[in-house]
């Protein structure tokens, strides 16, 4: 998927967290869908929010949702 033009990360960043913040409990390619975003650019900005502590992970079974 080509990158989304004048998407800064800090671009993609801010999709995510408004995202989590509409919608609190979401799986990454729920947010990867509705952000109209690539699964694997999707899971990297995931993982620099959850290092910065901006949003938080929970495991239930084999599934990752993310959460503000």
């Amino acid at each position: 998927m080509p990158k989304k033009k004048g998407f800064t990360p800090e671009k993609y960043k801010e999709e995510i967290l408004i995202l989590l913040s509409k919608y609190p409990f979401m799986s990454t390619s729920e947010i990867c869908d509705k952000a109209n975003m690539g699964y694997e650019t999707g899971l990297k900005y995931i993982q620099e929010l959850l290092k910065s502590g901006e949003i938080k992970l929970r495991k239930i079974g084999n599934r990752q949702f993310w959460f503000t």
